[in-house]
């Protein structure tokens, strides 16, 4: 993608040397590699770039956290620390929180309980899960316990009504008069 940004800048840079206006240049560009690459906008702006003499095609650093991370360091910490949480993580890489949370998403982690553990079952778990699947069904076969299952909306209309904790009660911090 970079190698490519760069390419499409060289380009404009030898349009711009040939005496082309930046709308000229774009529109040769798109008839050669399609819509979407690059737009009027940033073609203007790489020609005002070229025209105050700076003639770099790089990227200009750019300031705020790096997106790089190092994954070994995430996976570490986890495997560390079932329990660690995004933020801290983040805290001690220098990371975002949604940096550090993509990241485990791709290590293959999931947040279960407060706990990471692999999103991907292992080889045990998938054989218990049929197991047990297996097990259901004989079991349906000999006595049809389906049919017996009462689902319901999120009202819950006819059902036994639970008894739901009540909420704690506000600390009162002035006096009552």
């Amino acid at each position: 993608m970079e190698s490519d940004k760069q390419h499409f800048r060289h380009i404009l840079l030898f349009y711009y040397r040939k005496g082309k206006n930046a709308v000229r240049a774009r529109k040769k560009l798109t008839d050669v590699y399609g819509e979407g690459m690059l737009t009027v906008r940033q073609c203007q702006n790489w020609f005002a770039k070229f025209r105050s003499g700076n003639f770099d095609v790089e990227d200009a650093p750019r300031s705020g956290r790096s997106v790089e991370a190092d994954k070994d360091a995430i996976k570490a910490l986890v495997e560390a620390n079932r329990r660690i949480t995004t933020r801290e993580i983040g805290l001690r890489l220098n990371l975002l929180n949604s940096t550090v949370y993509d990241h485990l998403k791709g290590l293959g982690l999931s947040s279960k309980l407060d706990v990471w553990v692999p999103h991907v079952l292992t080889e045990r778990n998938l054989c218990r899960r049929i197991d047990v699947c297996d097990s259901l069904l004989k079991r349906h076969e000999n006595d049809p316990f389906l049919k017996r299952i009462i689902t319901g909306d999120e009202k819950g209309h006819g059902a036994k009504k639970m008894n739901r904790l009540k909420p704690f009660p506000k600390p009162i911090f002035t006096k009552k008069r």
